[in-house]
């Protein structure tokens, strides 16, 4: 088994994040988690990616060996602490943003708010700004909603996700949607085609909806289905994650 990349803490902001930084061949391609995830999680793509560019992966806070928040993690605040946090490490942009679930708002408002930093963006089963907002309009099965109750107390009880970015969607929704207009760059949708189980019909329609609205962000933009994927395409099929970096990579020269 090939032995993990080492970590380091680098502080901003007077906080620290858990980094991973592999060279500075541009385009640089951050990979950005998804909720509660850690940058292991794409153990099965960045390799193969830091063959032929400057790969970063970073846990934000709460995750990993990365401080615990202190002020709400909305979508402004983790933006204004990536933007801190890339040039402080000296990353050279336009880079490309990889991000799954979550980390995709968080790449749109970045890629909103600093255009000239960013160069194109893979969308790893992101959600669009407006889903979630129509997701939690949708009824859970009563079963679901015990147990998401009972997650959310356990986690404020031990403070493990206090000020926690999930706390405070509807505020970062809310800048998203008041940011700029997305740039003309090249986007990838990398979609899991698969329904997750005990996930509502309704709830599984809707997001694959919102895949093609995603779409819609840029002119530049193709999709990826991952028929043997359900949220996470870059465990289970990391060869189209692959492939969807490679494409959005080679689109920069045309």
């Amino acid at each position: 088994m090939k032995k993990r990349q080492a970590t380091e803490l680098i502080s901003v902001n007077n906080v620290e994040f858990e980094t991973v930084l592999i060279g500075n061949k541009k385009p640089q391609i951050i990979f950005l988690n998804g909720y509660r995830m850690n940058l292991t999680s794409w153990d099965q793509v960045y390799p193969n990616i830091a063959k032929d560019h400057g790969v970063f992966l970073y846990n934000r806070l709460g995750i990993g060996k990365s401080s615990k928040p202190a002020i709400s993690q909305d979508a402004d605040t983790v933006v204004k602490d990536m933007h801190v946090l890339f040039h402080k490490l000296g990353l050279q942009a336009p880079f490309i943003f990889v991000a799954h679930s979550m980390g995709g708002l968080f790449a749109d408002l970045y890629t909103k708010t600093y255009k000239n930093d960013v160069a194109g963006v893979v969308f790893v089963d992101c959600p669009h700004p407006d889903e979630v907002i129509e997701q939690r309009k949708l009824k859970l099965p009563l079963a679901l909603k015990i147990l998401s109750g009972i997650f959310k107390v356990i986690d404020r009880v031990f403070g493990r996700f206090k000020n926690s970015e999930d706390e405070c969607i509807e505020t970062s929704i809310a800048q998203i949607k008041a940011a700029a207009s997305f740039p003309d760059i090249p986007i990838a949708v990398v979609s899991g085609q698969k329904k997750m189980p005990f996930m509502p019909d309704k709830a599984y329609q809707l997001h694959q909806s919102y895949q093609q609205k995603l779409l819609s962000l840029s002119p530049k933009s193709k999709q990826y289905s991952c028929c043997n994927s359900c949220h996470f395409p870059q465990i289970s099929e990391p060869d189209k994650v692959i492939t969807a970096i490679a494409e959005t990579t080679k689109a920069l020269t045309k």
